[in-house]
């Protein structure tokens, strides 16, 4: 049954942790381990979690997997209102297929990439396959949020493109993730569509996008300092720290980077494992570690 939710654009959407996917040794999802660091996330200051987006490796996750996480979350204290799912997929038919499970869960929103695999496609085209997915998910779309990483997809999400499809799909597009790291951009979204949920992913302006108007963030470095994070995304408060943080593990492959931390941090050497065609980050553990407590020993501006 699909599980519907009154939501309105108005409400703040607060701190997501961008969840990160811990593995086994025989690569299998460690269903439990995620279990209990979702309802950490949401213990320790997030309103919500994100599963499956690009710290989650969500690319890399099946669509059996996907049920099985989602299962295993309806077993913990998270609620499925508490649940942000990011979409990874190119085909339509495929990307319908993962937000009807989400919806079905009773997720809070989704979480909608572009197509991510042909490059130098053209805004129509952009356009043209959101409005696909959202045609085909018919009455049922809701809490869609789009999401922009041109770092990873290839494909910025345009101005025009998000115009083009609030127009067409009225309030089922609630939101917009941005981590393009372009300060220009965020500032055009603050100030056209800031009636909708702007979301910074890239913690160095998070706090100055709440200032002006944002309502928060996904973020990855959540998953290793929530109430840190949650002073820039719910209260707009500079941290000095969570940028520096944000410098350290951008100078490595990013999700290794955290997952080594996260290994570091939780006594868990498993939480450090990636899948291809990532690569672990373990031979940098001891310069990230030591480099983590000079930055967190610093006192917050």
């Amino acid at each position: 049954m699909n599980r519907k939710r009154n939501v309105t654009a108005l409400e703040r959407f607060g701190l997501s942790a961008a969840l990160a996917t811990p593995f086994n040794r025989d690569g299998s999802i460690d269903l439990a381990r995620l279990g209990d660091h979702a309802a950490a996330s949401i213990e320790g200051g997030c309103d919500s979690i994100t599963v499956f987006g690009t710290t989650g490796e969500g690319a890399s996750i099946s669509a059996g997997e996907r049920g099985q996480v989602l299962d295993q979350l309806g077993r913990t204290a998270v609620k499925p209102d508490q649940v942000v799912t990011c979409i990874a997929a190119t085909a339509v038919d495929d990307a319908v297929r993962q937000c009807r499970a989400a919806l079905d869960f009773g997720c809070k929103a989704l979480l909608l990439p572009p197509p991510f695999y042909f490059k130098s496609v053209s805004d129509d085209g952009v356009f043209g396959w959101y409005a696909g997915l959202l045609e085909r998910i018919g009455p049922d779309a809701r809490d869609a949020i789009l999401y922009n990483i041109p770092s990873v997809t290839s494909v910025t999400v345009s101005h025009d493109v998000l115009a083009r499809l609030r127009a067409a799909f009225g309030g089922v597009i609630t939101g917009v993730k941005d981590s393009g790291g372009d300060w220009s951009y965020t500032e055009k979204l603050l100030d056209a569509h800031g009636d909708i949920a702007i979301l910074v992913g890239d913690e160095r302006h998070l706090a100055a996008a709440v200032r002006r108007g944002g309502q928060g963030a996904i973020s990855g470095i959540a998953n290793l300092f929530p109430a840190e994070v949650r002073g820039l995304a719910v209260d707009g408060r500079d941290d000095p720290r969570i940028n520096a943080l944000v410098e350290l593990v951008l100078r490595y492959p990013v999700v290794p980077a955290i997952k080594v931390l996260m290994a570091h941090m939780s006594g868990h050497a498993g939480w450090s494992k990636v899948r291809a065609p990532l690569v672990d980050a373990n031979g940098a553990a001891d310069s990230l570690v030591k480099s983590l407590r000079a930055i967190m020993t610093r006192n917050a501006a």
